[in-house]
């Protein structure tokens, strides 16, 4: 069994850093969203990343003493978590039509960006930000071209 008295103060400590780097990409990718007039902002994404990195970095500091578990089940967990907030946050409107994926994928993503910094791929996850910024807003772009026929 896991004697949690001796996780060291400065993996804690990694545990927390990792969720406050999370935390401001997550925001970061929530203010593009919020400044498109979407759902689930900053504070959310904040908490969707930081929650993510933090889940999957005691998981892989518990992983690294337990004699028993599987420390992966931690990235199963926040898959599973967020499939549920992500499918709360898509609607169908009366036209026939869909509402929130887009926003739904994009908490994916922040919580993908959020076990990627957990996990202490803190340079991967700025990338991950990077890139789901650039897909945010190149295909606003996109999508404001008409198409034929309108």
């Amino acid at each position: 069994m896991l004697d949690l008295q001796t996780i060291d103060i400065w993996q804690q400590l990694t545990v927390v850093i990792d969720a406050a780097i999370a935390a401001v990409l997550g925001s970061i990718i929530g203010w593009e969203r919020d400044r498109a007039g979407k759902s689930a902002g900053p504070r959310t994404m904040a908490l969707v990343g930081s929650s993510s990195a933090a889940i999957v970095a005691v998981g892989a500091v518990l992983g690294v003493d337990a004699s028993f578990g599987d420390p992966t089940r931690a990235l199963h967990a926040v898959i599973t978590g967020i499939g549920f907030l992500g499918a709360g946050l898509i609607f169908t409107n009366r036209s026939g039509g869909t509402q929130g994926v887009t926003t739904a994928a994009t908490v994916f993503a922040t919580a993908a960006t959020g076990v990627a910094v957990g996990l202490g791929f803190q340079v991967a996850g700025l990338g991950l930000t990077l890139i789901i910024l650039a897909i945010l807003r190149s295909t606003q772009v996109l999508e404001a071209v008409p198409r034929r026929g309108e």
